[in-house]
């Protein structure tokens, strides 16, 4: 089984000319068959193809082109989401999701298997395994956040045709020392860019919200009630 040569970079990928896939072998005109597993059946045609290398793992990510018939859009249908690191997400209807923490939740896990490596001879056998070791753990860290964003968008998308969510500047957010982590650990902008792209295969849209007073303003009668908040309290 030949794979592409991405030397040692953990996270690279290459594209390819449109291919075809069965539920077991995936054909490329480059390297032949390789053997794959299909998560779901192809709807499309496939234009261009990426192979994916993300950790320890190999994907491959199918660019096809087809046609969509999006449902009206129902301005009663509407809802604002307020992102956040208490609560992950808290809707206009009163409504919120909890924020999983997936990074704090492995972070002892992480810790312990870094002082062990601190421990082995760079280059070892043994400090290879441990590298690779460390690289699961943010690996299955990194699966369970996409998957959680994944199926939060797709339900939002699927219930609401007009979402509108506070447009954030994540960069600059992220430069507090206090809240970077978490802010990381949350994933703003994937949630942010998996819903954009949902909304619009649904037929619906997403706005973006100028962020200043959003928290202060109420949404029904419009008063500002100025709010203190302490950061600890979201990490």
């Amino acid at each position: 089984m030949t794979f592409p040569q991405f030397g040692h970079k953990p996270n690279s990928h290459h594209r390819y000319a449109a291919s075809f896939a069965t539920n077991e072998n995936l054909q490329l005109s480059k390297l032949g068959q390789i053997p794959i597993h299909l998560h779901r059946p192809i709807d499309g045609t496939i234009k261009q193809l990426i192979i994916k290398r993300q950790g320890t793992r190999w994907y491959a990510i199918f660019c096809v082109e087809r046609q969509v018939c999006p449902a009206p859009i129902n301005r009663d249908l509407a809802v604002g989401i307020d992102i956040g690191l208490n609560k992950y997400a808290v809707l206009s209807d009163g409504s919120y999701r909890e924020n999983p923490r997936f990074l704090r939740q492995t972070e002892k896990k992480l810790k312990r298997a870094q002082q062990k490596l601190s421990r082995l001879k760079r280059g070892s056998a043994n400090y290879m395994k441990q590298v690779t070791k460390i690289h699961k753990l943010h690996e299955k860290v990194f699966n369970q956040r996409r998957d959680f964003l994944h199926k939060f968008s797709f339900n939002l998308a699927k219930e609401y045709s007009v979402i509108a969510v506070e447009d954030l500047n994540i960069r600059q957010l992220v430069k507090n020392k206090r809240l970077s982590k978490s802010i990381s650990d949350a994933g703003w902008g994937m949630f942010r860019s998996m819903l954009s792209y949902k909304c619009g295969r649904n037929g619906g849209i997403l706005i973006k919200v100028n962020p200043e007073f959003t928290t202060q303003d109420c949404s029904k009668c419009g008063n500002r009630v100025k709010k203190f908040i302490d950061s600890h309290s979201y990490l």
